[in-house]
């Protein structure tokens, strides 16, 4: 007589480990991602930093400090990211103070730079005003970003997600700042965005077939900054509020 085998039951604890799984992006993928922002932050500023030693006498220490804190950061990410991949989670959590110091110092100290650079009329063909407001709004997406994916530490995916869109948001001084790029400096900033923010979708259609909510509302917090500030800072009420900053 045959007898009838029944599966195994699944356990409340190895369902939950398959779910979480399914929600992973591919291992490699934000290793990807830095290495990318990595080079984007090459191109852009390489030729800066090569410049650095004739340049110095005119630069600021703080604008100095905050390109090294800036650059340290990226570079930081990228070993980060490289940990993860390879499961040296334990160093990644050790590192991440390293992290969370260099990021700090980086948002505490641009806000003073930047009114430092309207108070002098920088840059060079553009609003001053306008310009400082595009400073702040980088910032606060990145204190934003960075907070939460500190705050979330503990819950992997979340946490992986709103550290690129940090990331994401340290990128248009080095976009900005490529040969093209700065003939057309619109399109092919927002361009460059839509690059960075769109791959974490397309690597969430690959592992979940769904976008992460993370990825989509915090992309489009970014892309809508971009126009909202330029419209802001072209305002009365925006100009007599930075005067006064300034003043």
């Amino acid at each position: 007589m045959a007898t009838l085998t029944l599966p195994a039951p699944v356990s409340e604890t190895t369902h939950r480990a398959r779910t979480v799984a399914s929600q992973r992006l591919p291992r490699w993928f934000c290793v990807g991602m830095a290495v990318a922002a990595v080079g984007v932050l090459i191109i852009g500023f390489a030729p800066s930093y090569a410049r650095l030693p004739q340049a110095m006498p005119a630069m600021r220490a703080i604008v100095v400090a905050h390109a090294l804190l800036f650059s340290s950061w990226m570079v930081l990410f990228l070993v980060q990211t490289s940990l993860v991949a390879t499961h040296h989670v334990r160093t990644h959590r050790w590192l991440g103070i390293a992290g969370v110091v260099i990021a700090t110092v980086m948002v505490v100290s641009a806000p003073p730079m930047a009114v430092g650079l309207a108070r002098r009329g920088g840059p060079s063909g553009s609003d001053p005003l306008m310009f400082m407001l595009v400073i702040v709004v980088d910032v606060l997406l990145f204190a934003a970003f960075f907070g939460s994916a500190i705050y979330f530490r503990r819950r992997a995916e979340t946490h992986r997600r709103l550290m690129l869109l940090a990331m994401t948001t340290l990128l248009p001084p080095a976009i900005s700042r490529w040969p093209w790029v700065v003939r057309h400096p619109a399109p092919g900033v927002t361009g460059m965005l839509v690059l960075f923010l769109v791959a974490p979708l397309v690597g969430d259609l690959l592992a979940r077939r769904r976008p992460h909510p993370i990825s989509v509302f915090g992309g489009l917090a970014v892309l809508v900054s971009v126009p909202l500030r330029f419209a802001v800072g072209q305002t009365a009420v925006w100009h007599q509020l930075a005067r006064w900053i300034v003043s």
